[in-house]
């Protein structure tokens, strides 16, 4: 008599427990808080390499979720990668088809609200008026622009579509831009936070100029002196094209690159970085305070690299990996933690990777595929990410990433470059003139003919009109540019 009586009870029990799971509500949609850096060398991360660097918080982010090690920048139409970075990041397309300024392309921000997502924006925008109000029609602290004194950076906000409240106010833009996405956390989290938002934080740091507020430049003080880059050179020496040899970056110091000044450099890089790491701390913390953490997916990457005296150049204006590869750490709900993985990709593959997590079907136009399988190491083909990655600079270079091995094309020298960059990764062994290689040479010379022509990419193997195969910049500088404080104008110009 008791066992029936107790098994009714449990009955009614599981009856009224599964009556409440099932009018329970739905867990929401994860949130997205996405952070893109400007010029953020991979090996100038501690989780991904660092030496001697100081990167607490992206380092521990790097603990709780997985790091993507192999995720590229496509390239660039010319000198200012930045802007067709971010325009690819945005639309989710290959180069050729993601203008500059979004021109008539459905953005992720607008695909996110469309799925019932807040959108919220704060940081470097370099895509243009038009795209930005549609895309983010309320932002706070908005730089619009390529680059500026990050102590002199001009701001607006986006209130209703509109641009408003232009202004120039005092402090460093990393502490601008982290002060509002805070600020959007807070009024978010006292909102009840049931609607699930996109926040994208895209810093305009460590972009040059090199210079981090000076109590950071103390508080690293006693970190040991920068070692030069493992490919350190005075010079390039091959002619990458004005393109390359003629960009603003490349004018941060002379020829040859001076190695005391460099380090002197490298000194202020790291800094700029430890600040703005300590800013992504803040604004972690703001994120849990406010409750949402456990239910916000977190990315950490960047829009290109950084050569830092890097085989001789400064900039990014090349195609070796110091210059397209990006760190990324992919971190929150699903993802694992402490993992690491090694597949190629390319950063607009996160923009499907977020339209995923919104729940937003495979979008018809967008290039980009989904990262969960990758990140989740399902054992489905598409885990091992790309079977090979096209990249393109300008009218002056191409690059062939599959397998083991890259190929680097410049046309106007009629030249190419072969790499093993798993057991070369600083691609100083350069494998061209190796009869053991020809085969395979030319191999990839016909795969990157096929990308180039799957891309839509016109770009001959040789250029009609050739330049000379070495260039010799000795003493070749050009004053500079009006962004450089005066400090840095003394220490780096002025003998």
């Amino acid at each position: 008599m008791m066992t029936r009586f107790v098994t009714a009870v449990l009955f009614l029990i599981a009856a009224i427990v599964a009556q409440d799971q099932a009018s329970a509500p739905k867990p929401a949609k994860p949130n997205i808080l996405f952070f893109f850096a400007d010029d953020l060398r991979a090996d100038t991360v501690g989780a991904f390499g660092g030496k001697d660097v100081y990167t607490p918080n992206i380092d521990a982010l790097a603990a709780q979720g997985t790091k993507l090690t192999q995720i590229y920048c496509m390239g660039s139409r010319h000198g200012a990668v930045c802007a067709p970075s971010r325009a690819m990041l945005m639309s989710g397309r290959i180069l050729t088809r993601a203008p500059d300024n979004l021109k008539g392309i459905k953005t992720l921000p607008q695909y996110l609200r469309e799925a019932g997502y807040a959108t919220f924006m704060t940081g470097k925008w370099h895509n243009g008026d038009e795209s930005l109000t549609r895309s983010f029609p309320d932002a706070r602290s908005v730089f619009r622009g390529g680059m500026c004194d990050h102590f002199q950076v001009p701001l607006c906000d986006v209130v209703d579509g509109k641009v408003v409240n232009k202004r120039k106010p005092a402090g460093h833009s990393s502490e601008h831009f982290a002060d509002a996405v805070i600020d959007f956390l807070k009024r978010h989290g006292s909102a009840g936070g049931d609607q699930p938002f996109f926040a994208y934080v895209p810093f305009t740091s460590p972009h040059d100029p090199r210079d981090p507020p000076r109590q950071w430049l103390e508080k690293l003080k006693d970190l040991p002196r920068p070692e030069l880059p493992v490919n350190f050179r005075g010079q390039h020496g091959l002619n990458l094209g004005r393109a390359t040899m003629a960009v603003r970056d490349e004018n941060l110091l002379g020829w040859p690159r001076d190695e005391e000044l460099l380090r002197d450099q490298l000194v202020e890089y790291r800094a700029l970085v430890a600040h703005q790491d300590a800013q992504v701390g803040r604004v972690l913390q703001a994120l849990a305070d406010a409750g949402l953490k456990d239910n916000t997916l977190i990315v950490f990457t960047a829009d290109h690299g950084l050569a830092l005296g890097s085989h001789g150049l400064l900039g990014k204006q090349s195609l070796y990996e110091h210059s397209m590869r990006s760190p990324c750490v992919v971190a929150g709900p699903g993802v694992p933690a402490g993992e690491s993985r090694d597949g190629l990709a390319y950063l607009f593959d996160l923009t499907a990777t977020c339209l995923e997590t919104a729940g937003v079907a495979p979008v018809e136009g967008v290039d980009g595929r989904s990262l969960w399988p990758m990140l989740q190491g399902s054992d489905a083909p598409e885990a091992r990410g790309r079977d090979e990655l096209l990249l393109i600079y300008s009218k002056t270079q191409r690059a062939l990433r599959f397998g083991k091995y890259k190929m680097i094309r410049f046309p106007q020298i009629d030249r190419s470059l072969f790499f093993n960059v798993v057991d070369d990764p600083h691609e100083l062994r350069d494998l061209s003139g190796d009869a053991a290689f020809e085969d395979l040479r030319a191999s990839f010379e016909k795969r990157l003919r096929a990308a180039q022509q799957r891309c839509e990419d016109p770009l001959a193997w040789t250029a009609k009109k050739q330049v000379p195969v070495e260039l010799d910049l000795t003493g070749k500088r050009w004053p500079a540019d009006r962004w450089q404080p005066e400090w840095i104008r003394k220490k780096y110009w002025k003998k």
